[in-house]
């Protein structure tokens, strides 16, 4: 089976990749999206424009595609759609890999794409629990990732900080003490992934 995934830069969609490749399954595509609008209610845009770096770095990378959409409220949904209509022809594509855990809103629109174009959608982080995904994408398997962008308050300091496992303690207990989502699922703050077991990225 060959399958794409949607990479915007940050942690989950990366992990969903590195996950899906531990289990053997053909990845021989990423697509990033890149929003006009920085209020996407879908995408990232907060360093989606390094995500190049980052391929660059990985030993025998997958064929990257970068597609620009406007970011609008379900228009950019209908935009990604035909853009991937074209890759998934094009590269015999049978399923996409997306870094979904707990947005309603994004699982059931990607869910939405890959039903019109007659291939699975997988999100392996769906619904789990974000402290134990946090600790496990770190701890676990030596992420280390940049907070690219900070919207709660009382996390502000941590805009630009490196998330390591020297870190990763501290941070957990700032977004404890700001209520926020621990995962960033909601928007609090927008990761960029700077090392992990296949690539590392220097001086960003």
């Amino acid at each position: 089976m060959r399958l794409l995934s949607l990479i915007s830069g940050g942690k989950d969609s990366w992990y969903s990749y590195y996950l899906m490749m531990q289990s053997g399954l053909d990845i021989p595509v990423i697509v990033t999206f890149i929003p006009k609008n920085p209020e996407s209610y879908m995408l990232q845009r907060a360093f989606v424009d390094k995500v190049p770096m980052q391929v660059k770095n990985i030993k025998n990378p997958p064929k990257h595609y970068v597609f620009e959409v406007s970011g609008k409220k379900e228009e950019e949904i209908i935009e990604m759609k035909n853009h991937l209509k074209k890759i998934v022809k094009l590269e015999k594509i049978e399923g996409i890999i997306s870094g979904a855990i707990l947005s309603e809103y994004q699982k059931q629109r990607i869910d939405f794409i890959c039903e019109e174009l007659g291939i699975i959608s997988y999100a392996p982080l769906w619904h789990k629990d974000q402290e134990a995904l946090i600790k496990e994408i770190v701890l676990e398997s030596g992420f280390e990732f940049i907070i690219a962008d900070t919207c709660a308050d009382g996390i502000e300091k941590w805009k630009g900080k490196r998330i390591t496992l020297l870190s990763l303690d501290a941070f957990l207990n700032d977004l404890k003490k700001a209520q926020a989502n621990l995962s960033g699922e909601g928007g609090e703050y927008e990761s960029f992934v700077a090392k992990c077991p296949f690539f590392e990225v220097l001086d960003i």
